[in-house]
């Protein structure tokens, strides 16, 4: 899927026109944020060169790794283009809670805990990642429950 966009300060109404073969989830969720104005629900990502439009509700967790945002999404784990600080703030819908520095996780992908070295606890999602959730988060992991 190509994705053009022309810029006309003179245009009256900005319109969303799309050609393509069939009508499937894609083209769908295209829809659905062009006609419910409603971006949140859903975040730009790539992966091997490729964009697609993820729902927020199918991202398990977000990752940084190497200066470089991830989206994980079932088995696969997807480039972000924003920084965990900028999702965390603008994006989430509540469900993710900050588990360390460089992790958000998604509240409704937690499976459960295991203790793990000096103190800090590792956390098991639902789709068989692990992430590590530092002393300094437990307070407010345990917050988000209550």
């Amino acid at each position: 899927m190509r994705l053009y966009v022309t810029v006309n300060p003179d245009i009256e109404e900005e319109t969303v026109r799309m050609n393509v073969r069939k009508i499937g989830d894609k083209v769908e969720q295209i829809r659905k944020i062009v006609e419910n104005g409603n971006s949140k629900d859903y975040v730009s990502v790539i992966k091997e060169d490729r964009s697609y439009i993820l729902p927020i509700e199918q991202i398990s967790h977000m990752v940084s790794e190497n200066g470089k945002s991830f989206a994980v999404s079932g088995k696969e784990k997807f480039q972000y283009r924003e920084t965990l600080k900028y999702f965390e703030e603008n994006m989430g819908n509540g469900d993710f809670v900050r588990i360390s520095k460089y992790c958000l996780a998604n509240i409704n992908w937690m499976d459960y805990f295991e203790a793990g070295f000096s103190g800090n606890l590792i956390l098991k999602f639902k789709n068989g990642w692990k992430a590590s959730v530092s002393r300094k988060y437990v307070k407010k992991l345990k917050e988000k429950f209550n």
